[in-house]
């Protein structure tokens, strides 16, 4: 494992361990328990998601920037989008991804686990033509108010139509973690 991947994993486990420390709001309705999650992935639910990370492309180090959107169209199911740029080195990279995810509600557990599929399509200013991938998540979230939430998890991604001089492998497994708000 590279420095750069120990420190995104570092990066990981200390943003989830602090959200699991962060008291969840006591609603009048909610009691000492905290917010009703169902509440924030009920269908017709809005959310904002944003991130930021560090990651690493050909041995150069990035700041990752991350802002989409998903709609739920169902309880615990939601659609999206997100784009992400990453900067501070070269090439300059973007990529947009329409992703699914469902979270189990009904986990007895106050954190509750949630799986995920997405497609990316990623843009690089120096390299042609653009490189699609598609993966699997799966992690937890653990409700911060009755709007809003973290997340904590592993990805795995597969890029098509590889190319080993630009990847160093053409399947990666990475943490995520993120926050997101409700409406």
């Amino acid at each position: 494992m590279s420095a750069g991947t120990r420190r995104l994993a570092a990066a990981a486990a200390l943003g989830l361990w602090l959200a699991a420390r962060i008291p969840a709001r006591a609603d009048d309705d909610a009691g000492a328990k905290g917010p009703d999650v169902s509440r924030l992935f009920q269908a017709g639910r809005v959310e904002l998601d944003a991130g930021a990370g560090l990651g690493v492309f050909n041995s150069n180090e990035y700041l990752l920037l991350l802002l989409g959107g998903g709609y739920y169209v169902a309880d615990g199911l939601s659609a999206g989008v997100t784009g992400e740029a990453w900067v501070g080195s070269s090439p300059s990279i973007g990529d947009v991804s329409p992703q699914v995810r469902y979270v189990f509600l009904d986990s007895p557990w106050r954190l509750k686990p949630y799986v995920g599929t997405f497609y990316r399509r990623t843009f690089y200013d120096h390299y042609d033509p653009a490189i699609n991938s598609a993966g699997a998540r799966a992690g937890l979230v653990f409700p911060l108010t009755d709007r809003a939430y973290a997340t904590g998890g592993l990805v795995y991604e597969h890029y098509f139509s590889c190319q080993t001089s630009v990847y160093s492998s053409c399947d990666q497994v990475y943490p995520e973690i993120g926050v997101a708000f409700s409406f």
